[in-house]
């Protein structure tokens, strides 16, 4: 009879442990979310103001003053400027993009903490299907105003190019578009199992 009655001691003790466990990855996530939040985002909105700033300065300024002079080794000196050009937002898109990673990390561990405090579900599998939602459609919406910024730079070194990147992105998009999509989907259908689980336990009850 002893033995039958530590068992369910054991057990008890076991199930606040996992519930403070799982509260301090919570809370330990959310902290870190809110840093990179605070840290990421007033680099991003930097950023993104130099890349337009640079394009504005050289569609204004740079490319008309380069249209009346001579070609430089056989090239026109518009294209020299727009490949210049073209490479210094590539190279500033490159670190928005590695912030931007961050501050989707971040705005998924402040979701997965507030909703998965609310709902009780793990904050983990929450954690990641935000992410991977937040990455395709941010990933989406900065790659098509990045090839806004370029496509007049890229038309200058050849008018073939522009063409080609579009394509390229058109088809990584829908592919990115589509893990948000599937990453959603399984949100919603946590949540929906849950509220059809709950219903199931009233109609039982009744």
């Amino acid at each position: 009879m002893s033995a039958k009655k530590e068992k369910p001691a054991k057990e008890e003790t076991k199930t606040p442990a996992k519930e403070k466990t799982a509260e301090d990855f919570g809370r330990q996530m959310y902290l870190e979310s809110a840093k990179a939040l605070r840290e990421v985002g007033a680099r991003v909105i930097l950023s993104v103001g130099a890349a337009i700033l640079i394009w504005i300065v050289g569609e204004l300024i740079f490319v008309p003053i380069a249209e009346g002079l001579m070609p430089v080794l056989g090239y026109p000196v518009p294209s020299i400027i727009s490949f210049i050009i073209a490479i210094a937002l590539a190279v500033i898109i490159f670190t928005v993009f590695i912030d931007i990673r961050r501050l989707t990390g971040g705005i998924a561990g402040v979701l997965a903490y507030h909703f998965g405090k609310a709902s009780g579900e793990a904050l983990t599998k929450t954690y990641n299907n935000y992410r991977t939602a937040l990455d395709g459609i941010i990933y989406v919406i900065v790659v098509s105003l990045a090839y806004l910024l370029f496509a007049n730079y890229l038309a200058r070194i050849h008018p073939a190019v522009p063409a080609v990147v579009l394509i390229l992105i058109v088809v990584w998009a829908i592919f990115a578009l589509w893990r948000s999509c599937r990453a959603i989907a399984a949100v919603i259908g946590r949540y929906t199992s849950r509220w059809a689980e709950e219903l199931e336990r009233r109609v039982k009850k009744k």
